[in-house]
């Protein structure tokens, strides 16, 4: 009973992590990517020349590659937001899990228990050797002893 919870337990925790971590590695791109968007919309037009006049072509890559950042930073921000809702969905069945062991988990727990100890028996032919004809022939031997 206690071996399959804390298989649990590990399971979801270990998958919390990976999940939680992948986020953040995405929140870290995100950051970078929105960080270099501001600094790239901040920047003055450039003028070339004295004439005063903005150059059309300078101007037009700018605004393009100010349009790429921010398809990117937009793609990042919601994988950033899938990947962190995975990992709070995960780390809420982790405390549902933890929350869980003093109300129904001995029964439940202990009924798959015995289940798959049964399971097992019949599965590797076993039986014959450990079943109830065979247990009480023992008890009754200790009993006459």
């Amino acid at each position: 009973m206690i071996f399959l919870y804390t298989l649990l337990l590990l399971l979801f925790g270990a998958l919390k992590v990976v999940l939680a971590r992948r986020a953040a590695g995405l929140e870290r791109k995100y950051s970078r990517v929105a960080g270099a968007v501001l600094k790239q919309a901040n920047q003055p037009a450039y003028k070339m020349g004295n004439g005063g006049k903005i150059d059309v072509g300078a101007s037009a890559k700018r605004m393009l590659d100010l349009g790429l950042l921010v398809r990117k930073r937009d793609v990042l921000e919601s994988k950033c937001i899938t990947w962190r809702g995975r990992a709070d969905a995960i780390g809420r069945i982790v405390t549902a899990l933890r929350t869980w062991k003093g109300q129904k988990l001995p029964y439940t727990l202990g009924a798959l228990d015995v289940w798959l100890v049964l399971y097992l028996i019949d599965r590797f032919g076993v039986g014959d050797i450990v079943g109830p004809k065979q247990a009480l022939d023992t008890v009754l031997a200790w009993l006459g002893q």
